[in-house]
C-alpha cells in the first residue's frame, strides 16, 4: 500500500517538473495586457453607449519615487523585496477553493499578478493557475525584482480607464508620476485591490480604510514615519474630477457604471476583465425609454424653476418591466461627469405614503379584506395594539392628523384612495410592523431601511428612507401577481466574436403574496389615480394606472410611484438639504409634480405598447371593524356660499382647499398646499388643467378628476407621526393636470 502511494507521489511530481520545464516565460505581454477596449450596448445589441479602453504610458521605475514603490508593496505584498515571487499559501488556498467550487481565487504576490495579467489570457482554468505558478518562479529567477516590479506598476489598472502608475497619477492628481505625494501614491496603490470600487464616491469609505492600511504598511516597513501617517491618515488626498470625454458624458457615465457595477457585484466579472478581454456588454436600456426620462426630469423641473433648478433638488427615476426585472429607463442625474452621485441606485429618501401599499399587502395576505373597516377621523391617537384612545393616554401615539375630512369608519380603499393616515397608523399597528418589514423586504426593499423603524408607528407612514429602484421593483410585484424579479440593467455579456462570456443569473422570488393579494392592491391604487391623490398621473390613452403618491414631513421628499401591466416606474422629486421641497414659491407634493413627472415619460414610454387590463378585484379575506360606523353626514345639503347652518335648514360646510403655508408660520400638523406652482401654465399651456373653460366643460382623460374644485382631490396633510413626532404625510393631488398633450420630446 505504501509502494503504492509513494509511486503516485513520484508520478505527480514528475508530472509538476515536466510541466514546469515546458512551461516558458512569454518574450512579451499578451495583446489584452497591451490594448483592448470594451464596448456597452443599449438593448438592441446594436446602438452603442461607449466604450472605454486602455489608457496606458509606460514609465521607467527610476522615474517612480520610492515612496511610491514601497506604498504597492505595502498594499499587494509586503515580502515582496524578499519572496521567492509565489506564495505557498495562497496557491494551496487557491487550489482548494477552485476545487470545491468556489470562486476562482487569484495569486497574492506582485509577480504572480504580474504573470496572471501580463503573461496569460483571463481563462479560468485549473491549469492557467498551475501556469501562473510556473511562470511566477521563473520570471523570479530570470528577472530581478527592480524589473518585476516596473512591469508591474506599468501593467496594472488602477480605474477611471488607467492602465499604469503614470496614466493613473495623470489621472486621478493631474501631474507625472514623479511629482506625486506620499498620500496620493498611497491612495492609488489602495486603489489597486478594487479599482472598479475604490476611489469613486459610492466607496469613500472603504477606500480610506484601505487607504490607511496602505499607510500603516509603509509605517512598518519604515518607508513612510508615524508623524506622517498622522498627518495624512486623516482624509483622502483631493482628486480630480472624473473626464472621460463624450464617453462618460450626460447619462452614459450612469448608464456604464452602473453594468461595471452590477456585473461585479452579482456576477463576479470585474471591470478590469471586461476591458482586458475586450468584452462586449449588451445592456437593458432602452434607447428612446431613456430620452423620455431624461426629458421628463429636465424639462419639468426646469420648466418649474428655471433659474434655480439644480438648487439641492435631486430627481430620480427607475422604470421596470414587471414581467422581467429589466430597467429599460432610469433617469440619475443630470450629467455623470459633473454629479457621479446616482439618484436611483445610490440615492434615498423618505418614502413617505408611498410605503403604504406594502402595509396594505401585509393586511391582505393576513386574511382581511378590503372591506375591513378602518378608523378615518383625523386627531385619534392610538395604544399599542391599534386601539383608539384618548390623546394623552400613556404609551399611545401623538394624534395622527389626516389633510382632509372622512368618515369614522372607512373601508381600505377609501383608506389608500385618499391615503389617510389614521387608517395607515391603525393598520401597520393592527398587522404588525415586523410583518410590514417582511412584506416590503421580499418585494426588494433594502432591510437596512426598515429595521431602524421595526417597532415606530411611522413606518406604516413611510419615514423610512427608500431607492427609487427598489420601489419600482417593488410595486412591480403588485403588477405580475406576487413574483419579485432582481431588477438589472445587463443582458447579455458577449466576447469579441459575439459569444456569450458568462451566463447572468437574477433573483426571483415566486408567491411573495397571492395573485389575489395583487389584484386587490392594485384595485385600490387604482382608485388613487382614478379619483384620489394621483389623478394627475391619468393616462390620455385611457389605459389602467395604479399608483401611489407620497410627501413626507415638511415636504422635504415627494413620490409617484406608478405602474401599467407591464411597465412599473418611480420618480422621486427631493431636496438633498432635507429643506421643504419649494418650486416657484410653491411646496411641492407627490401628487403634483412627480405624478406629471410620472405622466410625462410613461406618455412616451407607452407609445406602440399594447393597453392591457388589470385583473378585476378578487376581495381577499375577511372584512374586520376597526371603526365604529356612525350617520352619514351625506343627508345633509351642503352649505350655500353665505349659509349657515340653523336648527331648521341645516347644512354643512363645504370642504376648503388648503392654501399655502410657507415657514415660518406654519404648524408642524397644518397640511402642505395643494395647489400648482404659480407660471406653470405658462410651460405647459396645453395641460388639461391650464386650458380655459369653455361654456360645457368635458372631463378630460389625462388628468382631470374629481375634487373640490375639479382638480385631484386633496391627500393627507404633510404633518403625520414620525418616530415620536412630525413624521411624514402625503401630500395632496392638487388640479388634476396628466401633461401628457402639453409636452412632447423630440423623436
Amino acid at each position: 500500500m505504501l509502494g503504492v502511494l509513494g509511486l503516485c507521489i513520484l508520478s505527480f511530481c514528475t508530472l509538476i517538473g515536466v510541466a514546469y520545464a515546458m512551461t516558458p516565460v512569454p518574450e512579451a505581454g499578451n495583446e489584452d495586457a497591451t490594448k483592448t477596449a470594451a464596448i456597452f450596448y443599449y438593448d438592441d445589441g446594436k446602438t452603442e453607449i461607449g466604450r472605454i479602453g486602455t489608457n496606458r504610458e509606460l514609465v521607467d521605475l527610476k522615474d517612480v519615487p520610492l515612496h511610491v514603490q514601497e506604498a504597492v508593496i505595502a498594499a499587494e505584498n509586503r515580502s515582496f523585496r524578499t519572496d521567492p515571487g509565489f506564495s505557498v499559501k495562497g496557491i494551496l488556498r487557491a487550489v482548494w477553493v477552485n476545487l470545491t467550487g468556489g470562486e476562482m481565487q487569484g495569486g497574492s504576490t506582485i509577480t504572480q499578478q504580474l504573470a496572471k495579467n501580463y503573461y496569460l489570457s483571463n481563462e479560468r482554468t485549473m491549469s492557467r493557475k498551475f501556469k501562473e505558478l510556473f511562470i511566477s518562479v521563473k520570471l523570479g529567477q530570470q528577472k530581478g525584482k527592480d524589473q518585476i516590479l516596473e512591469d508591474y506598476l506599468n501593467t496594472i489598472y488602477f480605474g477611471r480607464q488607467a492602465y499604469g502608475i503614470q496614466a493613473a497619477s495623470k489621472t486621478y492628481f493631474g501631474v507625472p508620476v514623479n511629482k506625486l505625494r506620499p498620500d496620493q501614491g498611497a491612495m492609488l496603490a489602495a486603489i489597486i485591490q478594487r479599482p472598479g470600487q475604490l476611489g469613486t464616491e459610492d466607496y469613500e469609505k472603504e477606500t480610506l480604510d484601505r487607504y490607511r492600511y496602505v499607510l500603516d504598511g509603509m509605517v512598518k516597513t519604515g518607508a513612510l514615519t508615524k508623524a506622517d501617517y498622522d498627518k495624512y491618515q486623516a482624509r483622502l488626498p483631493k482628486t480630480r474630477p472624473i473626464n472621460s470625454g463624450q464617453t462618460f458624458a450626460g447619462q452614459n457615465g450612469y448608464m456604464i457604471r452602473r453594468a461595471l457595477k452590477e456585473l461585479e457585484r452579482d456576477q463576479g466579472i470585474t471591470e478590469d476583465e471586461i476591458i482586458r478581454n475586450g468584452l462586449h456588454i449588451v445592456t437593458t436600456f432602452n434607447q428612446a425609454k431613456m430620452k423620455a426620462a431624461q426629458y421628463a426630469a429636465e424639462r419639468t423641473i426646469s420648466s418649474l424653476h428655471p433659474k434655480r433648478k439644480s438648487e439641492h433638488i435631486r430627481v430620480g427615476i427607475a422604470s421596470v418591466e414587471t414581467g422581467t426585472g429589466r430597467v429599460v429607463a432610469f433617469y440619475g442625474g443630470p450629467d455623470y461627469l459633473k454629479q457621479e452621485f446616482d439618484n436611483v441606485w445610490a440615492g434615498s429618501a423618505q418614502a413617505g405614503s408611498a410605503m403604504k401599499p406594502y402595509v396594505l399587502a401585509t393586511a391582505l395576505k393576513e386574511n382581511w379584506s378590503l372591506k375591513t373597516l378602518v378608523e378615518g377621523r383625523s386627531g385619534i391617537a392610538f395604544d399599542s395594539q391599534g386601539n383608539p384612545v384618548p390623546p394623552g393616554t400613556p404609551g399611545a401615539t401623538i394624534p395622527i392628523p389626516n389633510g382632509h375630512r372622512e368618515p369614522p369608519a372607512i373601508d381600505l380603499i377609501e383608506a389608500t384612495k385618499n391615503s389617510i393616515n389614521t387608517a395607515y397608523v391603525q393598520l401597520g399597528m393592527k398587522v404588525g410592523l415586523g410583518d410590514v418589514i417582511e412584506t416590503a423586504t421580499d418585494a426588494g426593499i433594502a432591510s437596512d431601511l426598515l429595521e431602524p423603524h421595526r417597532h415606530a408607528y411611522g413606518l406604516s407612514l413611510g419615514i423610512n428612507d427608500i431607492r427609487p429602484i427598489e420601489q419600482a421593483a417593488g410595486y412591480a410585484t403588485f403588477a405580475n401577481g406576487g413574483t419579485y424579479y432582481q431588477p438589472h440593467v445587463v443582458d447579455k455579456v458577449l466576447t469579441k466574436d459575439k459569444k456569450t462570456y458568462k451566463t447572468l443569473k437574477w433573483k426571483k422570488r415566486e408567491n411573495i403574496f397571492s395573485k389575489e393579494v395583487a389584484a386587490d392592491v392594485t384595485y385600490a391604487m387604482q382608485a388613487v389615480v382614478n379619483g384620489g391623490t394621483g389623478t394627475a398621473a391619468k393616462l390620455a390613452d385611457g389605459r389602467p394606472v395604479a399608483g401611489k403618491t407620497g410627501t413626507t414631513d415638511k415636504n422635504v421628499a415627494t413620490w409617484f410611484v406608478g405602474y401599467i401591466p407591464q411597465l412599473s416606474t418611480a420618480v422621486a422629486v427631493y431636496n438633498d438639504q432635507k429643506e421643504r421641497l419649494v418650486l416657484d414659491g410653491a411646496v411641492v407634493q407627490g401628487g403634483t409634480v412627480p405624478a406629471r413627472l410620472w405622466n410625462v415619460y410613461m406618455t412616451q414610454a407607452t407609445r406602440g405598447m399594447e393597453i392591457q387590463q388589470f385583473p378585476p378585484p378578487a376581495y381577499v379575506g375577511v372584512a374586520q371593524k376597526f371603526a365604529t360606523v356612525q350617520p352619514s353626514p351625506s343627508e345633509t345639503p351642503m352649505c350655500e356660499p353665505g349659509q349657515e347652518s340653523t336648527e331648521e335648514e341645516p347644512c354643512r360646510e363645504r370642504p376648503r382647499r388648503h392654501r399655502p403655508c410657507i415657514p415660518p408660520g406654519c404648524g408642524g400638523n397644518r397640511p402642505p398646499e395643494d395647489n400648482d406652482p404659480p407660471g406653470l401654465c405658462e410651460r405647459f399651456p396645453n395641460a388639461p388643467g391650464c386650458r380655459n373653460p369653455g361654456p360645457t366643460p368635458n372631463p378630460s382623460p389625462s388628468g382631470d378628476g374629481g375634487g373640490d374644485d375639479g382638480g385631484g382631490g386633496p391627500g393627507d396633510g404633510g404633518g403625520g407621526p414620525g418616530d415620536g413626532g412630525g413624521g411624514p404625510g402625503d401630500g395632496g393631488g392638487g388640479p388634476g393636470m396628466g401633461g401628457a398633450q402639453a409636452v412632447r420630446p423630440p423623436d
